[in-house]
C-alpha cells in the first residue's frame, strides 16, 4: 500500500491511502508513532491559517522538520511492502515560504 503523510484541517491522523484519508488503526502503528502523527496534525491546526500561512516562522520551520524525520519514522514502522510520502505544501502566503 502507498501512504501518504500530508495534513489537513480538521483531520487528526493524517495519513492517507488510494482512497483517501485512512481510517484510525490503518496502518497499525506502534503507541509512539500514532502520538508523534496525531501531534505533527495538531501542531498544524494550532498554527497553520489557509489565507496567512503560518503564525510563527519558527513553528513553521519545525513542523516541516518534524514532517520529515516522522517520514523516516512511518517508512521504518510499515511493513516492507508498504510506501510513504510527505506532501507538504503549507508555506507563508506573504513571504511564498515555510520560514
Amino acid at each position: 500500500m502507498h501512504y501518504r503523510l500530508m495534513d489537513e484541517y480538521g483531520v487528526d491522523r493524517p495519513l492517507w491511502g488510494d482512497d483517501g484519508l485512512c481510517p484510525d488503526g490503518t496502518p497499525a502503528l506502534p503507541p509512539h508513532v500514532e502520538e508523534a502523527v496525531r501531534e505533527w496534525a495538531a501542531v498544524f491546526e494550532e498554527g497553520f491559517r489557509w489565507d496567512r500561512g503560518w503564525r510563527d516562522r519558527a513553528v513553521a520551520r519545525e513542523h516541516e522538520a518534524q514532517g520529515r524525520r516522522l517520514l523516516g519514522i512511518l517508512e521504518r514502522a510499515l511493513g516492507p511492502e508498504d510506501t510513504v510520502e510527505l506532501v507538504y505544501g503549507e508555506t507563508d502566503r506573504r513571504r511564498g515560504d515555510v520560514r
